[in-house]
């Protein structure tokens, strides 16, 4: 009798996207103090590129890679727009919000890359990312304002990402 192997990679996988879409909180409470858009379509295209681009020192496919963090970003307004909308609601917002550029962007660009590591590593080594992994994805996001719609929606952006050809 054999038994699945377990895929201790995704963990940490797992870990890093919940860690990214955590700094959410911060970046909506420095957009709400500085009344800003939560949505900003030309730096959505910057993410992008940028995931496109890195995907390819990871071993993965571009096209692939950006249904993934298209997914994360769609997250990641709708975290931001909670927290907002919890805040013109009444409740107390971030007194002193990390600044989004100095602070949150660079931590945003490196857990990023960490993701993308991760996921190609993960790739390389098991296969694609698929349903046997989704209990372990849904425990490890713990994000406060993560809809379960929204883990859907990473969670199958993650199952496309394949390795470049």
């Amino acid at each position: 009798m054999t038994s699945a192997q377990p895929r201790a990679d995704t963990d940490a996988l797992f870990n890093s996207i919940n860690d990214r879409l955590s700094w959410m909180k911060g970046v909506a409470a420095w957009k709400y103090r500085n009344e800003v858009d939560v949505e900003d379509l030309a730096r959505e295209a910057v993410v992008l590129q940028a995931a496109v681009e890195a995907s390819q020192q990871a071993g993965l496919s571009g096209p692939s890679v950006q249904m993934f963090f298209r997914a994360q970003i769609e997250a990641a307004k709708a975290i931001q727009r909670c927290w907002i909308s919890q805040w013109q609601g009444g409740d107390s917002p971030v007194p002193n919000p990390p600044d989004l550029v100095a602070d949150i962007r660079p931590e945003l660009l490196r857990l990023g890359q960490t993701i993308l590591t991760e996921l190609g590593n993960e790739v390389s080594k098991n296969g694609k990312i698929d349903d046997t992994d989704h209990a372990d994805f849904d425990m490890a996001l713990s994000v406060p304002c993560l809809s379960e719609n929204a883990k859907s929606e990473i969670f199958d952006g993650l199952k496309q990402v394949t390795l470049a050809q």
